[in-house]
């Protein structure tokens, strides 16, 4: 998202520090001091060191005059500790503004904003009215690395605001109350100018893989033990969804183990399109979704990637109650296994075991559940492999086979082994270092057969089902 500059009072320049001038001042009486020597020798040639005077020119004297340590160390040296000056004071209001989140302190937090512009006020405004609405237990600030002159927002920015202007990726380390014992770190891209005896921030946007849904609209929060639901806008949940939702979480627990934080938080846009920009996928069609599930991981050990479930409101619409209560239950398992991570594990099982879960004991008949397989294969249209990594794109025309076939493929095993015997296999596939060999690693060490076996009994068990 890019943010909109207003000029400030001084035409977008700050007075400079009494520091500046002094460094002014130094530049000024070097360039004094070598006018004045060129001044005194009008009749040489000042030359680099090692060249010749050209053909034919006049007899003349080249002078070498190199660049002095003893000059260049104190200005490198004032340099260094300026900046590092400018980077306490920025720290210092970060530590402000923190505290004014943390404190829910809406005035103390517009104080640490640079109030010119009415557009970047009004979103900040925003920012801390939706803070204010969640259970932060932290919210912290660290800056991670100045950005220079190839970031197009930094060179904008001192466009707008002048060259003392200063813009950095910044860490956001926050914790909900009840949500875990390990932060999660979020990323923004924040700016600073200096103003009388302190900074102040002119740009703050979020930078990471997915949109945070307290900078693109206005919130309402709904908290219950184990969900953390986050309404945007007109967005009109139904009444039914918090207690699904928790119901879900529940499950999940029972089916997988309570080895996950067994909470979940749920984001709510207010249509298709802010979805997609949350997403960062403007104009993307999510019309086959009725719900997603996403990770993002920023921190470190100690930290804990970003759960969220994302409600598509024109998706989840069409469906009836107990559609949803299966949507909920496998979106909230992808969370439970890591699977809303990025990763390059085999989907037919990640999918295919979040479908099984999330159709368990709904009362729904294969013939419901894979009816677009079976038409297909009554067609003469068996599938001929498990489906892949791009079966699963939203794009895709067949994307209901790919995961009725997924499904067809889990409930194989359950039915030929046990549940237990799929929960083996999804751990033991968890485990293993090489993604793309996972899970035929896994079907050899849990059930004794391989990828190309459970194929060929995958494909005659659709086969007698048609």
């Amino acid at each position: 998202m890019s943010e909109s500059f207003a000029q400030s009072a001084h035409d977008g320049k700050s007075a400079p520090t009494h520091f500046y001038s002094r460094i002014r001042f130094w530049f000024g009486l070097a360039t004094v001091i070598a006018l004045l020597a060129v001044a005194a020798v009008p009749t040489l040639l000042l030359l680099p060191a090692g060249s010749k005077p050209a053909p034919g020119a006049p007899p003349s004297v080249a002078i070498t005059i190199p660049v002095s340590p003893t000059v260049a160390a104190p200005v490198a040296g004032l340099l260094a500790e300026q900046a590092r000056r400018d980077q306490n004071a920025i720290s210092q209001v970060l530590n402000i503004r923190a505290n004014a989140v943390t404190a829910k302190q809406t005035d103390a937090f517009l104080q640490t904003t640079e109030q010119s512009s009415v557009d970047f006020t009004t979103k900040q405004l925003r920012l801390i009215t939706n803070l204010n609405q969640l259970p932060l237990e932290q919210w912290d600030y660290e800056l991670d690395g100045k950005l220079d002159g190839t970031s197009s927002l930094a060179r904008q920015v001192r466009r707008t605001f002048g060259s003392n202007a200063q813009t950095y990726q910044v860490k956001v380390r926050y914790a909900l109350t009840g949500f875990g014992d390990k932060p999660t770190v979020a990323l923004r891209t924040m700016s600073f100018i200096p103003q009388g005896q302190t900074w102040k921030v002119v740009s703050d946007i979020d930078s990471g893989r997915f949109r945070q849904p307290w900078d693109e609209n206005y919130l309402s929060v709904v908290q219950g033990p184990d969900v953390l639901m986050m309404v945007m806008g007109s967005a009109k949940p139904t009444p039914s969804l918090m207690q699904q939702a928790s119901q879900a979480v529940a499950a999940v627990t029972t089916f997988w183990g309570s080895d996950w934080q067994r909470k979940v938080e749920i984001v709510i846009p207010a249509s298709q399109r802010e979805l997609g920009n949350l997403l960062r996928r403007n104009g993307a069609d999510y019309s086959s979704l009725a719900a997603l599930a996403t990770a993002e991981g920023n921190g470190g050990p100690d930290d804990v990637p970003t759960n969220v479930v994302w409600v598509n409101p024109s998706g989840f619409a069409k469906i009836n109650s107990l559609g949803r209560t299966i949507v909920l239950r496998h979106e909230i398992l992808h969370v439970a296994t890591g699977a809303a991570i990025p990763n390059d594990f085999p989907l037919w099982l990640e999918e295919g075991t979040a479908e099984y879960f999330g159709y368990k004991d709904s009362g729904v008949k294969q013939d419901v559940i894979a009816a677009n397989l079976l038409q297909a294969t009554r067609s003469g249209q068996v599938p001929t492999r498990l489906p892949t990594t791009k079966d699963f794109s939203p794009l895709n025309g067949q994307l209901d086979q790919a995961y009725e076939g997924s499904w067809w493929a889990v409930r194989y095993i359950v039915q030929t082994y046990s549940e237990q015997a799929l929960l083996r296999v999804y751990r033991n596939a968890l485990g293993q270092a090489d993604p793309a060999t996972a899970a035929d690693r896994a079907l050899r060490e849990e059930l004794g057969i391989d990828t190309a076996q459970l194929t060929a009994a995958w494909r005659a068990s659709i086969r007698a089902a048609a």
